[in-house]
C-alpha cells in the first residue's frame, strides 16, 4: 500500500488551504509562495477546481473568469515555483459542489447548464437548481450540487481527476466537498432508478411526502440499504482513482478534507472515511475540526482515536480554522491535537494571513516540535 509517511519520515507536516483568488496571477502566486516559505508550511492545498471551473488547463473544463490571461495556467505555475522553495503542492478539487453563483445563470458551457439533470436533488422532490433560483433565502443552502448517484457524474469527475494526476507536477490531489449535503439529499431521479432496477424498492418511498411506513421492519430495512448505497456512490470512486494512482510510477498522494466527526460523516454525509483510509484509497484524511468550542474539538480528536487504530493518526492531519478565532486559542487546539498523537495540520486559510500581519507574526513563530 502507498503510503505518505513512508516518503517522509519523521517530518512534521504544516499545511495551508490557498483560495483560488491568489492564483490569478504569477504575482500573486510569488507572494502566498514567499509566505509559506516563510512562515515555515511544507504544504500547500491550492484551490484549482472551485464551482466546476479550472485554475488550470483542461481539456474537459473551462477555465476559470478568475484568470484572464488565457495564456497562463496557474497550477503549472504554482508547481513549478513552489517545487524550487521545497514546498508539496496539493492540488485541492472541489468534487462535488457545482455552482453557487444566484445572481447570474452560468455560462453556456458551464457543465450545469450542459447536463442540469445530473444535479442534486432532496427528500421533498426540490432540485438543488430549484433552490438556488428561489427567492427564499436558503441560509444553509451550499450551492448546487452533482448527485453522486447519477450513472454519469463520478465517470466525469474521474476523468478530471486523472487528467490533473497524469497532466500535472503535483505532489497532492486534495478532495473537498466529497459527500452528500445531509441525510435529506440523494434523490436524484436518475440515481433512484438506479436502485430500483437494482433491488426492486422505489426510493421514493423514503421522501418526506410518501405515504408513512415507517415504523415497519421492511421500511428500516430498506432505508439502512438505501443509506450504504449513497456511501457506495462515493466509496466507488475514492476505489477508482486510488485504483488509477497506484498504477503510476509516481503514483500522487490522494487526501480528503472531511467532516471532524467520523460517525457523522458515515451517517449523514455519507463520507465514510475511516473506511477509506483503512481500505488504503485514501493516504490522508483532512478533518476540518473548525469548532471554538474546546470540549467539542477535543471530543471529535477523541472519536477518531476511537474509531481508527493507532497508527492511522499519523494519516491524519487535523485541519485548523484561524478565521474565526484569535491566535491563542488556535495555538491551544494546535496544542491539543499534539498531545493526542495528532502533530500534523493544516490551517485555513491563507487569507487571514495575508490579511492580518499579527497573525502572520505570530504563525511564523509557532512550532508544534517545541
Amino acid at each position: 500500500m502507498f503510503s505518505y509517511n513512508l516518503l517522509d519520515g519523521q517530518e512534521i507536516h504544516k499545511g495551508l488551504w490557498v483560495l483560488r483568488e491568489d492564483l490569478v496571477t504569477r504575482k500573486r502566486i510569488d507572494q502566498f509562495l514567499s509566505h509559506a516559505q516563510t512562515l515555515g508550511f511544507t504544504d500547500l492545498f491550492v484551490q484549482v477546481r472551485g464551482r466546476g471551473d479550472a485554475m488550470y488547463h483542461s481539456k474537459y473544463m473551462e477555465t476559470s473568469s478568475l484568470v484572464r490571461n488565457g495564456d497562463f495556467d496557474p497550477l503549472k505555475y504554482v508547481c513549478s515555483e513552489g517545487h524550487k522553495k521545497g514546498l508539496k503542492i496539493h492540488a485541492w478539487f472541489n468534487t462535488y459542489v457545482l455552482y453557487s453563483n444566484r445572481s447570474e445563470d452560468p455560462p453556456d458551457l458551464h457543465l450545469l447548464s450542459i447536463f442540469p439533470e445530473w444535479i442534486e436533488w432532496d427528500e421533498n422532490a426540490a432540485s438543488d437548481l430549484d433552490k438556488l433560483k428561489s427567492s427564499h433565502n436558503h441560509q444553509l443552502f451550499e450551492g448546487v450540487y452533482l448527485s453522486p448517484l447519477h450513472p454519469q457524474v463520478n465517470r466525469y469527475l474521474l476523468v478530471l481527476m486523472k487528467e490533473l494526476i497524469s497532466e500535472y507536477n503535483i505532489d497532492g490531489l486534495h478532495l473537498d466537498y466529497i459527500r452528500f449535503q445531509g441525510p435529506e439529499f440523494g434523490y436524484n431521479p436518475d440515481g433512484m432508478d438506479v436502485f430500483y432496477k437494482k433491488f426492486g424498492v422505489n426510493p421514493r418511498l423514503f421522501m418526506k411526502d410518501a405515504p408513512l411506513w415507517n415504523d415497519s421492519e421492511s421500511y428500516t430495512l430498506f432505508k439502512k440499504l438505501y443509506d450504504q448505497y449513497r456511501r457506495d456512490a462515493i466509496n466507488k470512486l475514492l476505489k477508482e482513482l486510488s485504483d488509477f494512482n497506484r498504477q503510476l510510477n509516481i503514483p500522487v498522494i490522494l487526501s480528503a478534507a472531511v467532516k471532524a466527526s467520523p460517525s457523522e460523516a458515515r451517517n449523514h454525509f455519507y463520507q465514510d472515511w475511516a473506511e477509506w483510509l483503512k481500505q488504503g484509497w485514501l493516504d490522508c484524511a483532512i478533518p476540518m475540526n473548525y469548532t471554538t468550542r474546546d470540549q467539542l474539538y477535543r471530543e471529535n480528536l477523541l472519536e477518531i482515536k476511537d474509531i481508527l487504530p493507532a497508527h492511522y493518526t499519523q494519516q491524519v492531519w487535523i485541519g485548523n480554522g484561524i478565521w474565526n478565532q484569535d491566535y491563542p486559542e488556535f495555538e491551544k487546539q494546535a496544542a491539543v491535537a499534539k498531545s493526542l498523537n495528532f502533530p500534523h495540520y493544516v490551517i485555513f486559510s491563507y487569507n487571514v494571513l495575508k490579511a492580518d500581519k499579527e497573525y502572520f507574526n505570530r504563525i511564523k513563530t509557532f512550532n508544534l516540535q517545541d
